[in-house]
């Protein structure tokens, strides 16, 4: 049985993004699988992610098969990433490319500081993230996913109007 450890996630729409990515991440160290373990095991870093605008920051500690997660800034991170504000993180961390990134570098989005190739590896890990659906649920999820699109359409036309009314 899973137990959702009392984390400090704030509204932040990157941190609570954060904290469910730092989630997933613990389920997979604890997960049986040999290409998952092969991506843990023999790493002793910290990752930062976080946000300049709204100062909102999360780091996950991997340490020879172990994963924890934390709510700040990291004392030393091995790799740092700030996105300039906290939308551009989301959208770019549920976009899940690297050349996206590297563009967004270009573009001056977001800041990296410290051991790119940490990039490579988070990547790797990354991409066992998102489950994936057994085939017999899969009819239930294309049902599913126009009112998901729908939601999404409301929840950022409402968000709109907050940032206008807010002035930002």
């Amino acid at each position: 049985m899973f137990t959702i450890p009392v984390l400090d996630i704030k509204s932040d729409p990157l941190d609570v993004l954060l904290a469910v990515v730092g989630y997933r991440l613990s389920m997979l160290a604890d997960s049986k699988d040999e290409d998952i373990q092969k991506l843990f095991a023999d790493r002793q870093v910290t990752i930062e992610i976080g946000s300049k605008e709204s100062d909102v920051a999360r780091y996950f500690k991997f340490d020879n098969g172990d994963f924890k997660q934390y709510s700040g800034h990291a004392d030393d991170a091995d790799l740092t990433i700030t996105f300039n504000d906290s939308m551009t993180g989301v959208k770019l961390l549920t976009k899940g490319s690297l050349p996206a990134f590297m563009t967004a570098v270009q573009n001056g989005e977001l800041n990296i500081e410290g051991d790119y190739s940490l990039m490579m590896w988070f990547n790797k890990l990354a991409k066992h993230l998102v489950p994936t659906v057994p085939e017999q649920y899969e009819p239930y999820v294309q049902k599913i996913k126009p009112y998901a699109y729908k939601a999404q359409q409301f929840a950022n036309h409402w968000v709109g109007v907050a940032k206008h009314k807010l002035g930002k």
